[in-house]
């Protein structure tokens, strides 16, 4: 990653009304990036009351949500009859479908609504419109087929829809690879996605339909109607495994006193070695995966979801960005040229000044927030049955749990802005134990 910084007064005033960005001159000359992160972090109004306001409740029906989503009557198999948003948009014109629904990236037959096992293409046909409509989300990309099928990943521009930037601007061509979302506990969760970057359900599920199912990048939100999303929405919050985790959504249930006050108490670890490996993550996970029962991070804004701009939740730099382990391209295809074009985007920094960061990884929250402070952060992912929603991290770069518990355990984590603040040593036999215990998880 390269950068250059201009200390412009004005243009930080321009980026932050721009950009949605919170940011203050708190010094004449710079500080250091990491005390600037940490002084950015503590102006943060994060809260750690079990509490999710974010919920959709009553106002969505799951049953018809199910439809909506793409999930025939049996709970597993596709089922598009329902599922496509078509229509003329006063913005857009006529809005005809590719065939995607949420299904085509959300399998119900898949563990907890991922892909099916990489190479994709060994269980679905040529003609899935998971494939045939990948022109909607990767446009001219011509890796994004390939990246998809072989790595899990997909071609992602946050910016895409921001009908402020114009076509060349840095902030929309910005891009990134991604893996599609499990959707499991998803209502235990504060930030949607992989980076955090929805606050709301309704907001993700909108997103997602305008990205997957449409060329072009003319919204058309006035034929996605509130209720359907609502609807949608609802049946995404219903993924709850365990299920008695559905009491920490109402403080009034008899059990949730007990889920909060115990973090364990719905994991069942039963040997020597599973208990061992409580206690190690107990010293060495909870801090971040502090949600009781669930693993997620709870740390979120005190406020309502719709009340504060991004980001909601707590998102952390772990490095794995930087390490870019699938070396995944992030430069910019010309059509024109066929060549390969350098992404610089303008990041407003703590301290007032703006950061032009040229890309060569994935850039995580700072992507949608225009927030140097941001740059490589990504939501922690709740963990319940953690040992089937492989591959991990948000670009699939570790196959196996062994191998994100051995990420933990290097330089790579303990030298990243957040592994300096939790560092992780594990010997052999503590690192035997926590993976016996992920998998009881």
């Amino acid at each position: 990653m390269k950068m250059r910084t201009t200390n412009i007064k004005t243009s930080l005033l321009i980026g932050a009304v721009f950009l949605g960005t919170a940011s203050a001159a708190v010094a004449d000359s710079p500080s250091s990036a990491s005390k600037l992160r940490d002084l950015f972090d503590a102006g943060t109004r994060y809260t750690r009351r079990v509490e999710f306001p974010q919920t959709i409740g009553s106002t969505g029906d799951p049953v018809e949500g199910q439809a909506r989503f793409g999930v025939a009557a049996d709970g597993v198999s596709g089922d598009p009859s329902q599922a496509l948003f078509e229509g003329t948009s006063a913005f857009a014109g006529p809005i005809v479908s590719n065939g995607r629904t949420c299904f085509s990236c959300h399998r119900a037959g898949a563990p907890h609504f991922g892909m099916p096992p990489l190479p994709l293409h060994a269980s679905l046909a040529p003609d899935d419109p998971v494939f045939t409509g990948m022109r909607a989300d990767a446009g001219d990309e011509p890796l994004g087929t390939q990246n998809f099928d072989e790595l899990g990943v997909l071609f992602h521009r946050p910016n895409r829809f921001n009908p402020l930037l114009s076509e060349d601007d840095p902030l929309r061509q910005v891009f990134f690879w991604r893996r599609s979302t499990r959707l499991l506990n998803t209502v235990f969760t504060f930030g949607i996605l992989g980076d955090g970057r929805m606050r709301h359900l309704v907001e993700a599920t909108r997103g997602a339909i305008m990205t997957h199912t449409q060329d072009g990048d003319a919204r058309f939100d006035d034929i996605l109607d509130t209720q359907s999303l609502r609807d949608i929405s609802a049946f995404i919050e219903q993924q709850i495994d365990p299920p008695e985790l559905a009491a920490l959504l109402d403080a009034d249930d008899p059990m949730y006193g007990t889920l909060v006050s115990n973090p364990f108490y719905t994991v069942h670890a039963t040997t020597h070695q599973e208990r061992r490996g409580q206690d190690v993550f107990a010293h060495n996970c909870l801090s971040c995966h502090n949600t009781p029962n669930v693993f997620g991070n709870i740390d979120h804004v005190d406020g309502a979801a719709t009340s504060v701009p991004p980001h909601y939740g707590r998102p952390m730099d772990i490095g794995v960005a930087q390490r870019n382990a699938l070396h995944l391209e992030f430069r910019r295809f010309d059509v024109g040229t066929g060549q390969r074009l350098p992404i610089t985007i303008p990041l407003v920094r703590q301290d007032g000044a703006i950061v032009h960061v040229t890309v060569v990884d994935d850039v995580g929250t700072a992507g949608a927030t225009g927030r140097y402070e941001d740059l490589h952060r990504f939501k922690v992912p709740q963990l319940r049955k953690i040992r089937e929603l492989g591959p991990y991290f948000h670009d699939n770069s570790a196959a196996t749990l062994a191998e994100v518990v051995d990420y933990f355990n290097s330089d790579d984590y303990n030298h990243s802005a957040d592994g300096k603040k939790y560092p992780i040593h594990l010997n052999a036999g503590e690192r035997a134990d926590l993976l016996a215990f992920l998998n009881v998880l």
